[in-house]
């Protein structure tokens, strides 16, 4: 509520015609990164409840795996991602269309769906790792909160990127939610970006808004893509290596 009193304006003013259109998908694609963020890491801190209470070592006595089980905490925690993403997708596009008559129109909602199937995965794997080493819920709880606080600046949800300080715009750029709130803000609003704008202004504020990371250039919708892929991979793989470490430690123990 605060966005839609304050924010749309103090950003834009009045000088650009369909600028409310515009900057309601601006909040709409913010608001998926932030959520695949925050539900994947609600989820998951399940994982962490269960081990301080030895549920999980229940778990283990049905003959369970460890790689199943945690297979099954990250599986869990991305599809309740995916699925509060197309929620929060839907409550507010009624809402905007209800307030400000958005239309989505000519719009890609196949690759809307898959671009919140990768949100939710990349979220999962990162927040999993994250929490690796947590063993209680008081840990656990400041996490989220601090997690909670900061995802939106970080995917440049509360305020555009570019007003933040330069340190802090580096920080975005190795969190890979920002990747996905790019891929979010290309698929809303790279139409309408030419519609509105004119040519010599429309790099820029690409850049400001976030619908664009820079790393040399502008990275466009492939590259953001194959970067968002890729650290879903890497955080895979870190996520794989340490499970398998400490799997390995807790057999030696037992042995």
């Amino acid at each position: 509520m605060l966005y839609v009193a304050f924010l749309k304006d103090n950003i834009m003013g009045d000088n650009f015609p369909g600028h409310t259109q515009f900057l309601d998908c601006w909040l709409i694609s913010g608001t998926l990164a932030i959520t695949g963020i925050t539900t994947t890491l609600s989820v998951l801190s399940q994982k962490t409840e269960d081990y301080e209470t030895k549920t999980s070592q229940d778990f283990t006595l049905t003959g369970i795996s460890s790689f199943k089980l945690n297979g099954g905490y990250l599986l869990s925690a991305a599809f309740v991602g995916f699925v509060m993403q197309m929620i929060v997708f839907a409550v507010m596009y009624l809402y905007f269309h209800l307030v400000d008559d958005l239309q989505l129109t000519d719009f890609n909602f196949g690759a809307l769906v898959g671009i919140m199937l990768l949100g939710a995965g990349v979220n999962a794997v990162v927040n999993a790792v994250l929490i690796l080493f947590v063993r209680n819920r008081s840990t656990l709880s400041a996490i989220s909160t601090i997690v909670g606080t900061v995802s939106g600046f970080l995917v440049g949800a509360y305020i555009p990127i570019g007003v933040l300080p330069e340190a802090a715009q580096w920080v975005v750029k190795f969190t890979p939610g920002a990747y996905v709130a790019a891929l979010f803000r290309q698929l809303f609003l790279k139409n309408d970006l030419e519609k509105l704008f004119p040519a010599n202004v429309r790099q820029e504020l690409a850049e400001q808004l976030g619908i664009q990371l820079k790393w040399g250039r502008l990275l466009d919708y492939g590259q953001t893509l194959l970067v968002t892929i890729g650290l879903f991979g890497l955080f895979l793989v870190i996520l794989v290596t340490i499970e398998a470490g400490l799997n390995a430690q807790r057999q030696r123990a037992k042995a």
